[in-house]
């Protein structure tokens, strides 16, 4: 029965690529182009760090296994991270579980076949993203292809293990709280310990390793941290089987490697045996709804709604639209992520090596960019699938007596207040930290008031665009050709936007300003107001026309 199912998989794959057409050819073909650049990007980042470390005297290649060591820690600590997440859908709430168990299979065949499924999905990226680090390894110690080959074949047992910890923690909590409820906690606790993992490795400050500087504490500074040094971690068990390869060594390799097998082996074996015991009271109890109670008294909506009854349908809206962020788990534990992202980028914002005020003015000038590319990116995964995440209720909205603007409206005004928010801490403590100027500080709010209003309204508009309400994943719609030609149009937008500003920026930074103002200076800023306020007049007005025409032709 496992080979039939192996094959079953194999054969939906096939069909999958097999099926791919149109647009669906586009949008892989353009993703996976900027995916191998990235990776590409990535190596030649990579093999300058690791050259520039090979080169310091004495510890030089002791610190390139250091920092291999710590990164095969963190990417083992966020595959576990990652299992307990996805091991909650795959093996209590997958679409097809209870055709599964229709069928002459066992429960333990059924739960191993999603534990494959947890352990592929809970990885493969990690893997493929630290690829380029290993090949840039290879290349600066001068190694075969074996060595990258070596890599490969380690993850495997590796990855086993570290998905083995997430799936086990599933196992164990769902049996003991068998509720829809304990997929909601979890989601969040998986959410703070990814964060908790992103803020720490920032403030531990890894840059340090780089300035020539500070190379006298390096040892201590690793020390401090600890991670690599775990010996009973498998992450160090690869470090050490690396090493072996990389030096000859091919009995202490095959011990390690052994040592790996065979722990992931037996662990699983473990895990076969106990989910007969386990897995059926916690899958039972997940299929249950979860209970909200009603509130008492009237809500903020409906009391709005007996004073402005002329905004009964657009309230009635977005009270429908809070309960729901209020109820799902899911928005929580992204705005955790969102708040760990926040307190990055202050972080290295403030860790900046700038030294005069002119660079600091620049760099806030240019921090417009960046503070928008955050909002669209947060727009991608709240904003862009506003409109299909109404799914199959869509033929419900369009059956009430509510004009198609009046939900694109709504879903923009739910989603404008936290971007803006978003938006407006970035730039403004960034000021604060780098200790902008007047005229820097207010060019840098106001323009990123404009953004955020201008990237979340294309959100609206090109989710209205390419909507999918058939989706069953969140995921799919972020990395939907939509999606692209989405983030695509928010770079364009911001790129237009500090543009036009950069003319008012250079004549400040002259002193253009402090003198008499001429016709010339008048011109200029007159066409740059001008030009500001078009692009984002276009930038909102275009999208949203073209979504609310699709939405209006959608059957």
């Amino acid at each position: 029965m496992i080979k039939l199912l192996i094959l079953n998989k194999l054969r939906c794959a096939y069909n999958d690529m097999n099926s791919v057409r149109g647009w669906e050819l586009v949008k892989s073909a353009a993703l996976g182009f900027a995916g191998l650049c990235l990776l590409i990007v990535m190596y030649f980042g990579f093999h300058k760090v690791l050259k520039y470390l090979e080169e310091v005297q004495l510890i030089g290649p002791i610190l390139s296994w250091k920092l291999t060591g710590m990164l095969l820690l963190m990417m083992f600590a966020m595959i576990i991270v990652s299992s307990i997440i996805i091991s909650m859908t795959t093996l209590y709430y997958s679409f097809d579980l209870k055709f599964l168990f229709s069928c002459p299979l066992s429960r333990r065949t059924v739960f191993m076949d999603k534990a494959a499924d947890t352990v592929i999905f809970s990885s493969w990226t990690l893997v493929v993203a630290v690829l380029p680090f290993v090949i840039a390894l290879q290349q600066v110690k001068g190694l075969s292809l074996g060595f990258t080959a070596s890599y490969l074949f380690l993850m495997i047992p590796f990855v086993m293990l570290a998905a083995a910890a997430g799936i086990f923690f599933s196992l164990l909590v769902m049996y003991a709280f068998p509720s829809s409820r304990t997929r909601d906690i979890t989601w969040v606790l998986g959410s703070l310990s990814v964060a908790f993992v992103y803020v720490m490795f920032r403030f531990a400050e890894p840059e340090k390793l780089l300035h020539p500087d500070s190379m006298q504490v390096i040892a201590q500074y690793i020390q401090y941290l600890q991670a690599p040094t775990a010996p009973y971690f498998p992450s160090w068990w690869v470090t050490k089987a690396m090493i072996a390869f990389s030096a000859g060594k091919w009995a202490v390799f095959a011990g390690y490697s052994g040592l790996l097998i065979a722990c992931s082996a037996i662990v699983y074996c473990f895990m076969a045996w106990v989910c007969d015991f386990f897995y059926m009271r916690g899958f039972n109890g997940a299929q249950g709804s979860p209970r909200f109670k009603g509130g008492r008294g009237k809500f903020l909506e409906q009391k709005l709604i007996s004073f402005f009854p002329g905004l009964a349908a657009q309230l009635s809206l977005y009270w429908k639209d809070r309960l729901m962020v209020l109820r799902d788990a899911k928005y929580w534990s992204q705005i955790i992520l969102i708040l760990a992202l926040v307190s990055v980028y202050l972080f290295s914002i403030k860790q900046l090596p700038l030294d005069t005020p002119s660079v600091k003015n620049f760099i806030c000038f240019l921090n417009i960019t960046s503070a928008g590319f955050v909002v669209a990116a947060i727009g991608l995964r709240f904003t862009f699938p506003a409109i299909s995440m109404e799914g199959k209720c869509w033929h419900l909205m369009r059956s009430l007596p509510v004009k198609i603007e009046a939900i694109m409206l709504e879903k923009l005004l739910v989603a404008l207040p936290s971007a803006m928010l978003i938006g407006v801490v970035l730039i403004v403590l960034s000021n604060h930290i780098l200790e902008a100027d007047i005229f820097v500080s207010v060019l840098s709010t106001v323009s990123i008031l404009f953004i955020t209003i201008g990237v979340t309204a294309m959100g609206i508009g090109f989710g209205a665009i390419f909507p999918d309400f058939n989706v069953e994943n969140i995921h799919k719609l972020e990395s939907s050709y939509g999606g692209f030609f989405y983030m695509v149009a928010s770079m364009a937008y911001l790129g237009l936007i500090v543009g036009i500003e950069a003319w008012p920026v250079h004549v400040h930074y002259l002193g253009g300003f402090a003198g008499p103002m001429t016709r010339w200076r008048l011109f200029g800023i007159t066409s740059c107001t001008i030009g500001f306020l078009l692009v984002n007049f276009l930038a909102v007005w275009i999208p949203w026309k073209i979504g609310l025409k699709n939405l209006q032709m959608r059957e």
